[in-house]
């Protein structure tokens, strides 16, 4: 069955307002699960004339698998796995939506309006025309009416009546168009935690394309990211590390490294004592979820042991911007000037871009302090229970040693310092679990570990919480990692 220029139009029309109403990232569990039976309507509309698309289908069965659900289980939603829902069904509308656009020739007028700055996208759109206040709208746009890749759209500033933009095949107020813009605008004025921290990585790592002095990575979790400083180290550095990383994408960080410099010469690495048994990717934490999804995903492209589909799952500044919005211009190109300077800016900064001298452990009695403590190194007493994540991260750990030590790069392991309430709560099993790992990799590789656990060197006032160094006490560990580094 041929499918008429109407009846695509109509489908485009239906499915960027749904997308609208879904791209709405405060849209409460209920909310969505209301919607999800109207969006079960237009599908089964369209399914007699897109049955045979491949991605239509997609949508389909997956709006369908999404009503047997909310019908079949009397739920109380639980918002990550909602949420997930609602991107994919996003996702999948989307990528329906963009397939209509294939071979269309979008052709663009203008009544009585400008649209500033924002840059057309000229792999659909192959006509803008100025339309003076005067002009009668039939006569000027009747042309492409009869062409089946034709598509005309009228953006005017509200005006014309309805009868007027019914002539259009697609019709937008100025003010719509404008709208989408300044939320782009306050999504990157305004960025989220994980957003922020996928650009900071993405700047880290991209400097070093340009930076072929930097001689020294400084790599881990947030042990490195707020422990260590770039301009406390003898040699120029670079401080990859970031919040929450595992084993996994620290070594996956290093290596993109080395193949945007390969003048690299040393690597000091955060290696707290539950480090072999992390693994993001098979976290339930909706925290650590998302730093797969919406952090290592797409900066890597690697899930590593991730269920799900990140790519569905992965938020981008332009998820409010429909399909349609996205083929007549170039949103992707417009915030990828603003992405730049956000970029440049986060290069050569630290991950805090303040000073950090307070103490959590001052805040607070001894009483306080031990249960604050407790609950935080409980989260990480447990990690040895996962065997089957030690084994994998003990031998992905000897082929990066062999890696290195074949490329002649020095390798500093820390166990960062903590406060003696956070030492106090962890398992000693955890300690002897930890060596038991680390011991056959010194017996076969050259690296070096500086176990700080139980320094003397540090005090409550170096500390930003319970196991974390704040800038003090960060200028203290730079000293004695220095000592340490060989060259």
């Amino acid at each position: 069955m041929k499918i008429t220029k109407k009846e695509t139009v109509s489908a485009v029309i239906m499915i960027d307002k749904i997308h609208n109403v879904l791209s709405d990232n405060a849209m409460k569990d209920a909310e969505f699960v209301k919607l999800v039976p109207v969006v079960a309507k237009i599908c089964i509309k369209l399914h007699p004339l897109y049955h045979n698309d491949v991605h239509f289908m997609a949508l389909f069965n997956y709006v369908i698998q999404l009503l047997a659900t909310f019908k079949s289980v009397p739920i109380v939603p639980i918002s990550k796995s909602m949420d997930n829902k609602r991107r994919k069904l996003l996702s999948l509308l989307e990528q329906f939506e963009l397939l209509q656009f294939k071979d269309v020739r979008f052709h663009i007028y203008l009544y009585n309006c400008t649209i500033g700055d924002l840059p057309i996208n000229g792999k659909y759109v192959h006509s803008i025309t100025s339309l003076p206040s005067n002009t009668k709208i039939p006569v000027s746009i009747l042309q492409f009416q009869e062409s089946k890749s034709d598509f005309s759209v009228l953006i005017h500033s509200g005006q014309l009546s309805k009868n007027d933009t019914a002539y259009a095949n697609f019709c937008f107020l100025l003010e719509e168009i404008m709208d989408s813009m300044n939320v782009v605008i306050s999504d990157l004025k305004n960025l989220d935690y994980y957003m922020r921290d996928r650009l900071y990585l993405e700047a880290k790592l991209e400097s070093l394309k340009k930076r072929s002095d930097i001689r020294l990575l400084l790599a881990g979790s947030s042990y490195t990211m707020c422990g260590l400083f770039e301009e406390q180290m003898p040699l120029p550095a670079r401080n990859v590390a970031i919040d929450a990383q595992d084993l996994y994408y620290t070594l996956k960080t290093i290596r993109t490294a080395l193949t945007y410099n390969p003048n690299i010469t040393h690597c000091i690495i955060s290696f707290a004592y539950y480090f072999w048994g992390y693994d993001l990717s098979l976290s339930t934490s909706i925290y650590q979820y998302k730093r797969v999804t919406e952090v290592n995903y797409p900066v890597f492209k690697d899930k590593h042991n991730f269920s799900g589909d990140p790519i569905g799952e992965t938020q981008t500044f332009l998820t409010s911007i429909t399909p349609l919005k996205k083929s007549l211009f170039s949103f992707e190109t417009w915030a990828g000037q603003y992405i730049d300077i956000i970029k440049n800016n986060l290069a050569d900064s630290h991950y805090f871009p303040y000073p950090r001298e307070d103490s959590e452990v001052l805040k607070h009695d001894d009483v306080t302090n031990r249960e604050k403590a407790l609950e935080r190194a409980e989260s990480h007493n447990k990690f040895f229970k996962y065997t089957s994540t030690v084994k994998e991260n003990q031998k992905l750990f000897a082929d990066f040693l062999k890696e290195m030590n074949n490329y002649g790069i020095k390798i500093l392991l820390y166990v960062p310092p903590v406060t003696e309430f956070y030492r106090n709560s962890i398992n000693p099993c955890l300690i002897s679990d930890f060596y038991a790992c680390m011991e056959p990799l010194k017996a076969n590789y050259h690296f070096k570990l500086i176990d700080l656990f139980n320094s003397d060197a540090f005090e409550n006032t170096d500390f930003a919480d319970y196991d974390h160094l704040n800038d003090l006490g960060a200028r203290k560990l730079a000293e004695i990692l220095v000592h340490e580094l060989e060259f």
